[in-house]
């Protein structure tokens, strides 16, 4: 009696209520786990587990607030915690952690592969780290379920060389139950999930599964993963960024890690900001049929508009003549631009500023050659009708062709407003 009950308290089994008529039933369930052990043996990989396990209702949490935050405030919640360092009880071959030094090693090994490009290559979209015949699970972080039990085929992706039979029954086991309102998202933690996935699948095959930060589980509806909203954000944006000068570029996402929708009927709709280069806002609008705005959340991508703008090609001085052999054509980033860039037309110009071999040239950098600059002493034009005298004048301020400047005339000491024609003849009609 003591030895059994000593096995029940190592199993776990509390045998409060047994009596002598829940004894043998317990008995029976242990000598036939003795016996699958003698003769199965430990390294059978338990495909379907029993008994199954459930999630408590405890664990799901309300995750509606998602909907109201930023992207970088989902990320820090939804954080994978930190990996422990160390040995457990529990540690595997393939498992031990590396040597020391042993990083240094690798990490000087990888970089000599790709110097040499010697580096193996990925293949179908997927990074060769698994071997022949290994496969794993990749536990989503959003999805939908349309069953009254959870099921692995809801939330999983298989990696690697997994077979279709295993995959097929894999996918068909039941976790737990599934929220209970429908159109809801709740969320379950990372520790309690790996907790439910060993429970429901046994530890074997709950080893293989590679766990979000956390799973957020909907019964019902759509879920838009942060893939599926980048393709939508490029495919509608595609349109206004063709008619953009230039070659463009969307970059550096930051969205979303995933949309609910409650049922079909509902869409998401792209509400972008001005597209100019550099960061670009966008807004994921949920609708209802009726078109009401349910909710808004914010996203943003960077816009990189290269375009082909003259260039310096040799460093000048500030007030040199601008020949066409000084200049290059050079593609550039148009968010680093301060001004807009020299359109190659007009002229003669000279430039107002020391430029760089290489560095972009602006139309804040020219000015005409013909310009009249403060202190110049001009030649003053009277005209009127048939008319004409002509005197000398001091120009009180700069002006290109065209511009309207003062000047004071040198016999009289008058101020006068003149028209520039060049870079030595003003006129007043």
């Amino acid at each position: 009696m003591r030895v059994l009950r000593a096995i029940l308290a190592h199993w776990g089994i509390q045998a409060r209520h047994a009596g002598l008529r829940g004894l043998p039933c317990v008995a029976v369930y242990l000598v036939a786990v003795l016996v699958c052990w003698q003769l199965c043996g430990p390294g059978v990989v338990a495909v379907v587990a029993a008994p199954q396990g459930g999630v408590p209702t405890a664990t799901w949490q309300d995750n509606d607030r998602n909907h109201r935050r930023s992207p970088n405030q989902i990320v820090t919640q939804l954080r994978t915690p930190q990996a422990q360092v160390g040995l457990t009880p529990h540690t595997q071959a393939g498992q031990m952690p590396l040597a020391a030094g042993a990083q240094d090693q690798r990490a000087a090994k990888a970089r000599n592969m790709l110097a040499a490009g010697e580096a193996p290559t990925a293949q179908d979209g997927q990074l060769n780290m698994l071997g022949a015949e290994d496969w794993r699970l990749k536990i989503l972080s959003a999805a939908v379920t349309n069953s009254e039990m959870v099921l692995l085929g809801d939330i999983a992706i298989p990696l690697g060389q997994m077979s279709s039979d295993v995959w097929g029954q894999l996918r068909a086991q039941p976790l737990w139950p599934a929220p209970p309102e429908q159109g809801k998202p709740l969320q379950i933690n990372h520790s309690r999930l790996a907790q439910a996935l060993r429970q429901a699948l046994g530890k074997e095959v709950a080893g293989r599964c590679i766990l979000p930060g956390s799973l957020v589980i909907q019964r019902g509806g759509l879920v838009f993963h942060e893939e599926d909203l980048r393709s939508y954000v490029v495919k509608s944006l595609t349109p206004q960024l063709a008619a953009m000068p230039g070659e463009v570029e969307l970059s550096d996402f930051r969205l979303p890690d995933y949309i609910f929708l409650a049922h079909s009927q509902q869409r998401v709709q792209l509400e972008p900001g001005k597209l100019t280069p550099g960061r670009v806002p966008l807004r994921f609008a949920v609708q209802e049929v009726d078109g009401n705005v349910l909710r808004r959340i914010s996203g943003t991508v960077n816009l990189t508009l290269w375009i082909t703008a003259p260039a310096a090609s040799r460093a000048m001085n500030k007030g040199e003549a601008l020949a066409a052999e000084s200049v290059t054509f050079m593609k550039v980033n148009a968010s680093q631009l301060r001004d807009l860039p020299w359109d190659g037309r007009g002229g003669p110009w000279q430039i107002n500023r020391s430029l760089n071999t290489g560095e972009p040239i602006l139309q804040s950098d020219l000015v005409s050659q013909l310009m009249v600059k403060r202190g110049d002493v001009v030649n003053l034009i009277y005209l009127r009708g048939n008319l004409r005298i002509a005197t000398q004048a001091q120009a009180l301020a700069d002006g290109e062709p065209g511009a309207t400047i003062a000047v004071r005339n040198l016999q009289t000491k008058k101020q006068v407003y003149a028209i520039v024609k060049d870079g030595t003849t003003v006129e007043i009609h």
